[in-house]
């Protein structure tokens, strides 16, 4: 707990003075209402002694009252505010994180995982740490102006009370020390519910068109249990905190009604060896009301610690995210129209240690030349274009451009010069200009209408009910091959010297495949380009064709020697027309 509430002094910075003035606020509440009972019991005195006008306690007590009313109410105002605030504040790191994070981090974590950090573990931070950790000052505040009141009017029974009340704490601490290990359980159980659940959304279709409705209910069913299971375990441990420890402060509370009763009936000799002349009717009465006002924190506090413990787990989570690993984007620039071709130098890559994807993969590309990368699935085609674009650096060698190795050069910069069309298709929600001017935001209403009828994208944006300004997105009513237009669109605004096509015309049916040849060609003229298909028929006019294997350059050459050769390729494309 220590550790957590040091990480996040961290968050506060640039709101410290807030926070400092609504604990002012806090404790100026707590004293206005711990003076009542002292106020109280001096009116209880005054009865007791005869004298009935308490008129003016009243008066005192209900002062009190509304002044501590009014700071409770803003010191609950600037937590919230402050609270807030906070949480914006890592809500917005987190989600930078996750923008600057490195691929290798994201492709080791479930997508559900780190949708759940970036919402549901700063919430529980927000009513964990920060209501938490508002109510345990509250709650430490309210102790010690407590223990001054208390040795006011008897500092023996003030000892007591001090001293008796550790044994509510050693309860308190027992039982919710084993109690970590139920949230840290639970947490996970969280996250799998969740990653199982986007992952079931993202691929209803597929489910629904293999018939595995009740396979995949059947499973959720079970992963549900097992967060049931943790969630009841989790809950049943905390339900054992506050019954214990009200357990032990009501035997503590009815050893100090006795021992006050004791300490009035007293002969007035022993009251004054004590110091305690004055105690009477009304300080007992005041001192009771005291030693339940220090008790009560008690149970506040461990009623709290256990959220506490729980918002740790959570921000632990968080703050794991904040700092992952960042894609790092350090090095030389790369002016523009300065990359004149490529060049892989014993390209060695594994994603774990053990399995070899590329191996000693060496080529020249020359500016202008088309690359065609062809193999079976697994042979390290998209590894390759992952290499390239800095996703992931090889163990040893490198790809190199003007002589220098790309790690020498900025990422950022790297990748301006690459324009990039994937198999899967992304439009974010806004409109189709702005999807078309993704890549470059202050490209003209003209250019963007140029580059759609590059795309042939032209033709179906008009026949569209707002043409360019009609808001789409990936779940829009867009065919697939339509999707792919925008993207190559997209990418024709751009123009960048190295093109990368990642089976860029799976999606896309013959007649559009036909449709886009023609822009591919234009786009691709007198630049470098990557080419990664699985239509063989669709890289006949490549410069050079790779056939990759088990991360191995099996054959290479072009179309025409590679169908005389009669190897690997032909067999391929062979069993393609087949």
């Amino acid at each position: 707990m220590k550790n957590g509430f040091k990480n996040f002094f961290i968050y506060l910075k640039g709101y410290r003075f807030l926070a400092v003035l609504s604990l002012f606020f806090a404790l100026f509440s707590v004293f206005s209402k711990m003076a009542i009972p002292f106020v109280a019991g001096l009116a209880i005195q005054s009865i007791n002694d005869g004298n009935t006008d308490i008129s003016l306690h009243i008066i005192v007590c209900a002062i009190f009252l509304v002044v501590g009313s009014v700071f409770r109410y803003v010191f609950d105002l600037m937590t919230a505010h402050l609270g807030q605030k906070v949480i914006k504040k890592m809500r917005d790191q987190a989600y930078a994180s996750l923008t600057r994070c490195s691929v290798k981090y994201i492709d080791s974590h479930y997508r559900g995982d780190l949708l759940l950090c970036l919402v549901n573990d700063i919430e529980n931070v927000q009513t964990g740490l920060i209501a938490g950790a508002s109510s345990l000052y509250e709650g430490v505040v309210q102790i010690a102006i407590t223990i001054g009141f208390m040795f006011y009017l008897n500092w023996i029974m003030a000892i007591a009370v001090i001293v008796l009340t550790p044994l509510s704490i050693l309860v308190s601490r027992f039982v919710a020390k084993h109690n970590s290990s139920y949230y840290k359980a639970q947490n996970a159980k969280t996250a799998r519910l969740t990653a199982y659940s986007l992952e079931s959304i993202s691929n209803l279709e597929t489910s629904r068109a293999y018939a595995l409705e009740e396979d995949k209910e059947k499973e959720f069913d079970a992963i549900n249990d097992d967060l049931r299971k943790a969630n009841f375990k989790a809950t049943f441990a905390v339900s054992w905190i506050n019954p214990s420890t009200r357990l032990v402060n009501n035997i503590i509370y009815a050893a100090l009604t006795f021992l006050g009763a004791f300490f009035i009936i007293c002969n007035a000799e022993v009251k004054a060896s004590l110091g305690l002349t004055a105690f009477g009717v009304g300080a007992l009465s005041s001192m009771l009301s005291y030693a339940y006002q220090y008790m009560a924190p008690f149970n506040e506090i461990s009623s709290v610690a256990s959220e506490i413990n729980y918002a740790i787990a959570s921000f632990k989570r968080v703050d794991d995210l904040i700092n992952c690993p960042k894609d790092i984007d350090e090095g030389t620039s790369l002016i523009e129209g300065e990359v004149d071709g490529l060049k892989a130098d014993h390209v060695d890559f594994s994603y774990d240690g053990n399995r070899w994807i590329i191996k000693d993969f060496d080529i020249d590309v020359y500016k202008g030349h088309k690359i065609a990368l062809v193999g079976p699935t697994g042979c390290g085609k998209t590894t390759i274009i992952n290499i390239l674009l800095r996703f992931y650096d090889p163990q040893s060698g490198s790809f190199i451009i003007n002589g220098k190795p790309i790690t020498e050069y900025k990422k950022s910069d790297l990748r301006s010069h690459i324009g990039m069309v994937l198999q899967d298709t992304w439009l974010f929600k806004g409109t189709i200009e702005e999807n078309i001017a993704y890549g470059k935001k202050d490209a003209t209403h003209e250019e963007v209408v140029a580059a759609a009828k590059k795309a042939r994208a032209d033709s179906f944006i008009r026949q569209m009910k707002d043409g360019y300004n009609t808001v789409v997105s990936n779940a829009s009513g867009l065919s697939t091959g339509q999707k792919q237009l925008l993207c190559v669109a997209r990418i024709m605004l751009m123009e960048p010297e190295l093109v990368i096509l990642d089976e860029a015309t799976s999606n896309i049916d013959l007649r559009t495949e036909l449709l886009l040849a023609q822009s591919f060609d234009e786009l691709m003229k007198g630049k470098t380009s990557l080419v990664v298909a699985h239509r063989l028929s669709t890289i006949k006019n490549a410069d050079l064709i790779l056939v990759l294997k088990d991360g191995n350059i099996i054959e290479h050459g072009n179309f025409t020697e590679l169908m005389a050769a009669k190897g690997f390729f032909k067999d391929l494309y062979d069993s393609q027309l087949a």
